[in-house]
């Protein structure tokens, strides 16, 4: 069972579209403070309301009464926290959910985000075929990595900390 969403404050996390830019917000990336646990171990009652950092890419994204939930396939992260695919799958999942809503064009299937946030509870996370129970996370901050070539400056291209409903593509 998902817990309800906690209201949240405004995300205090830099953007690189403002004063400080992409080096500012990979040093909040770099430097969060959290548990060193894997979404396999975040489904332990022990590790519930302890923080995390964790990578991967957006999978599924479901609307609920108090927000967005955003099912995410796990990787393992850099330095920076960004995701690093591999040939060694994690096949490990969490959900991600916040109060309001990511812009669709910015926040959608495939995309690549590291969540920072508290471990909240578990729900079950159906995928292949199969599934399995995986954590809830409740994002702070939620960081999205572009896809597009360097240089591309294109609305859909941004990259860095998001909030939901404020960073809503014009």
């Amino acid at each position: 069972m998902k817990p309800p969403l906690a209201s949240s404050g405004p995300n205090t996390a830099p953007s690189p579209l403002k004063a400080g830019g992409a080096s500012d917000d990979f040093e909040v990336l770099r430097t969060a403070s959290v548990a060193a646990l894997s979404p396999n171990q975040g489904v332990e009652e022990r590790h519930r309301g302890k923080r995390i950092r964790w990578a991967g890419a957006v999978e599924r994204i479901a609307a609920i009464d108090q927000g967005v939930c955003l099912t995410i396939l796990y990787a393992r992260s850099g330095e920076d926290g960004e995701p690093l695919w591999t040939n060694t799958p994690t096949y490990q999942h969490f959900e991600a959910c916040a109060a309001g809503a990511y812009d669709p064009r910015l926040v959608h299937e495939l995309t690549n985000v590291t969540i920072i946030g508290r471990i909240s509870g578990t729900t079950y996370i159906g995928s292949g075929g199969g599934g399995r129970t995986g954590p809830v996370v409740q994002i702070e901050n939620l960081f999205r990595w572009s896809d597009c070539l360097s240089g591309d400056d294109s609305p859909e291209c941004k990259y860095g900390f998001l909030s939901p409903q404020t960073d809503i593509i014009d």
